[in-house]
């Protein structure tokens, strides 16, 4: 049985003059729920931003580029957090994992009460000294709007972004998927008008990418153009980098002193736990030591 991955397809379509999106994220939020034990709104919160996020990236130029989203809410969930880079690796965290919610009343997680009013980060490190930071309020806490009006207010690039993560009956993520269409500065207005009409009909993603089962489809059903343009295929990972190195360098920022302080406070023991992947580094008197001697 081969083993099922996610797939990120970007097409143009109207001959040219529209950038489309597509991706299928299931495996990599699946992930993400099973690391963290995400309860389900949780789920659905960060892996929107998973999704959203990883397009972002692939949008990047630059080979060694990094891309860095943070949502900073006032409600229960705290802060998202999700990096990745051109090579769509992708890691991400909540601040609280466990948080648990009434449905609205349409019956979906309420993902806009579990963030609460607050801000919305990019930051872009494309190579140069200082990297680019994006911010804007944010405007229904649901993830898609407020990404689609960061691309309008900040990047001045008017997009429509739709983005979903269903829960099955089995406690697994059923379906998580998302789409971006940004027309380009040659777009005529009644290909605007065509984009407009068929995204207002379209109410959940997750259902259109089920019904269809096809990520070609979904970009023709999506543009209203059957004569898309595939302009690639990459395959999105989740993948933490942290490391001994990365750790130690933090160890050696805090000080010897410092360090040996929380040693007496923790029965000569500093555990370090990674916030993306949760991977603990355990050192005691001996292997401080070593740090600094090194």
């Amino acid at each position: 049985m081969l083993e099922k991955i996610d797939i990120l397809r970007k097409y143009l379509a109207h001959q040219g003059s529209v950038r489309v999106i597509v991706f299928d994220a299931t495996q990599m939020v699946q992930k993400a729920r099973d690391i963290h034990q995400l309860s389900n709104v949780a789920t659905a919160a960060l892996g929107r931003t998973l999704i959203i996020s990883t397009m972002m990236a692939s949008m990047l130029k630059e080979k060694e580029a990094k891309l860095t989203i943070q949502i900073k809410g006032e409600g229960p969930l705290g802060s998202i957090v999700v990096c990745g880079d051109k090579s769509l690796k992708m890691k991400g965290y909540v601040g609280n994992y466990d948080v648990g919610l009434p449905l609205k009343t349409n019956g979906k997680l309420d993902v806009g009460r579990a963030v609460g009013k607050g801000m919305l980060t990019v930051i872009k490190d494309i190579g140069l000294k200082e990297p680019y930071i994006g911010n804007c309020e944010l405007i229904s806490s649901e993830i898609a709007e407020d990404f689609a009006y960061y691309f309008n207010v900040s990047e001045q690039t008017p997009s429509v972004v739709s983005l979903g993560v269903n829960i099955g009956k089995d406690n697994q993520v059923q379906k998580a998927c998302g789409y971006l269409i940004q027309p380009l500065p040659d777009c005529e207005e009644k290909v605007l008008d065509i984009l407009e009409g068929i995204n207002t009909q379209i109410s959940s993603v997750t259902n259109l990418m089920l019904d269809l089962d096809n990520i070609e489809d979904v970009a023709k059903t999506i543009s209203g153009d059957n004569q898309i343009q595939l302009l690639s295929e990459e395959y999105p990972i989740w993948a933490c980098d942290c490391n001994e190195e990365r750790i130690e360098k933090t160890l050696l920022a805090l000080g010897k002193k410092e360090c040996e302080k929380i040693l007496k406070e923790n029965h000569n023991q500093i555990q370090v736990s990674c916030n993306f992947c949760n991977k603990v580094y355990s050192y005691d008197l001996s292997k401080i030591e070593q740090i600094f001697r090194s």
